[in-house]
């Protein structure tokens, strides 16, 4: 059985400009998260998926170690309208090569730099012990109960006929605690992209739950500051 990473990090980026090569703690970051496979104990070989020449030398720059390789994408198949899912689906034999029933692909956004190869190492140690897909998650930061969208009129419509806002059930010993994939960690059977029926990583599969420090996800400069004060925080406990 070998474990192959896959890391997807195009250049593109509306929001914030170079958001993968941005410097996150004295490196780019994109490293963080093909450091955390490369070193997580059973990951065998990582993959940089990316529409980029300077991410490829920058990953090369900073990681010294043969299991890191390149899939090269074309400038079509890293577009932002690009779903990573069907890429892979649609790319598998040529990501993953000749590979064997049982081999397993883990894949990990560049956008969650916190994951450690100890989540790594756990994930698979649940994705053994189950047999089962795994994806990593955390809980919201705030009841989901309370949720609600904006109408046409900038009113406000609940998104349950449940809604404490309705019923008034505010205290929050009552809600229920609800959880959502951070994008961290998928593992999955490499021959399972092969299959039709198979629409979505969280088809069958079982989540790995990880604390809501270690899944902030950086989508704007605010979550790049969040990250960087939990960083620090973590080196003055050293």
């Amino acid at each position: 059985m070998s474990y192959i990473a896959f890391v997807p990090a195009r250049s593109g980026s509306k929001r914030v400009p170079g958001k993968n090569i941005k410097i996150l703690a004295d490196k780019p970051l994109f490293i963080h998260t093909l450091e955390a496979f490369i070193h997580a104990d059973k990951v065998d070989k990582v993959i940089l998926s990316t529409d980029s020449e300077e991410y490829w030398e920058l990953a090369k720059s900073f990681i010294k170690s043969k299991k890191l390789v390149l899939d090269y994408r074309s400038s079509n198949d890293a577009g932002d309208k690009i779903k990573i899912f069907d890429y892979l689906k649609d790319n598998c034999k040529d990501i993953f090569g000749d590979f064997h029933d049982n081999d397993v692909f883990l894949m990990g956004l560049p956008t969650v730099p916190l994951r450690r190869y100890h989540h790594v190492n756990e994930a698979v140690v649940l994705f053994e012990k189950k047999n089962k897909a795994i994806f990593s998650a955390t809980e919201y930061g705030f009841p989901v109960t309370f949720a609600f969208n904006l109408t046409d009129e900038n009113a406000w419509a609940p998104i349950s006929k449940n809604s404490p806002m309705l019923t008034g059930n505010t205290r929050s010993q009552d809600q229920k605690t609800a959880y959502h994939p951070n994008g961290a960690i998928y593992i999955r059977r490499i021959a399972d992209l092969l299959s039709p029926d198979l629409s979505t990583l969280y088809h069958n599969a079982l989540p790995y739950l990880m604390s809501r420090a270690d899944s902030v996800d950086i989508d704007n400069k605010i979550d790049f500051l969040i990250a960087e004060a939990i960083i620090d925080s973590e080196k003055e406990k050293e």
